[in-house]
């Protein structure tokens, strides 16, 4: 494993700096992790999978793209903690931290789906985690989206309104499972699960599922942070759905990315009583 540090000072510069530095990207391409730390103030690090190797191009743009957040979080650091030390020099400062993990959970000649997770703390109560899962192409860093997966994605279309659904009920099984007792399903309904809806900014970035083989892809799994379907202390939710659920409303250009079945089991089937309950037009 080979570990790049990079200084307190380069992260402190522009983020425009680090797309540029073209030597750096070349002495770190079978790296694995690369971490900064300004001690007492802020610590980040990225580890990459390692299979990303196989896909330099791509590799080596998720660097620039790592890189930038990462100059981004650090200036976050030093500047709070500046205004900290002038601004209310009584109070102690507990130290940022950003750890990101990018993992592969999908790749062919084509296509690869990456799982990108950050846990990090900059001030508060508790640390927090974001989600920002990646479907794209393998020769470069061209994210691709519902709207490219599916043929017709316009609000109540076929194909959204199927994810939808599968997506609601499962949801809502899980959370059943998940918060025992205290699983409350009409407050789920008219909170958590509320702004759900067959139209693409409804739903949560997606990775793709390997099926069986692992030579394709047999479903989605769409990501939800916290406080995207639950409170914090609920924490992520995994909802897998079955290529069954949207095979005919795929694109033309995504058919043979997809074939066969999921490994992930799922709670819930269509006709469940979780699904959602839709008003008639003009209630």
């Amino acid at each position: 494993m080979k570990i790049l540090m990079i200084s307190a000072a380069l992260m402190a510069a522009a983020s425009t700096a680090f797309a540029q530095t073209e030597p750096l990207l070349e002495t770190v391409a079978s790296a694995e992790v690369i971490e900064n730390r300004f001690p007492g103030i802020y610590t980040v690090s990225i580890e990459m999978d390692h299979s990303l190797a196989d896909y330099p191009a791509l590799m080596n743009a998720l660097r620039v793209s790592e890189l930038d957040r990462m100059a981004a979080f650090a200036a976050l650091a030093l500047e709070d903690h500046r205004s900290l030390t002038e601004d209310a020099p009584d109070w102690s400062w507990n130290a940022y931290f950003s750890n990101t993990g990018i993992s592969v959970t999908f790749a062919n000649a084509e296509i690869v789906s990456l799982n990108r997770s950050t846990s990090y703390y900059t001030g508060g109560a508790h640390p927090n985690q974001s989600l920002d899962p990646v479907v794209t192409r393998a020769d470069r860093l061209a994210p691709v989206g519902l709207e490219d997966l599916l043929e017709d994605t316009a609000r109540d279309s076929p194909g959204l309104t199927a994810l939808f659904y599968a997506v609601y009920r499962e949801l809502m099984a899980m959370k059943r499972v998940r918060l025992g007792a205290d699983f409350d399903e009409t407050m789920e309904r008219e909170t958590w699960l509320a702004p759900l809806a067959a139209e693409l900014g409804a739903f949560p970035g997606f990775t793709l599922i390997p099926n069986a083989s692992g030579d394709t892809a047999g479903g989605l799994m769409f990501h939800f942070e916290p406080y995207a379907a639950g409170s914090y202390a609920e924490g992520v939710y995994n909802v897998p759905v079955p290529l069954s659920v949207f095979e005919e409303y795929l694109a033309e250009e995504w058919a043979d990315v997809f074939e066969g079945a999921s490994p992930h089991d799922v709670l819930t089937q269509a006709g469940d009583a979780l699904e959602p309950v839709i008003p008639a037009s003009g209630e």
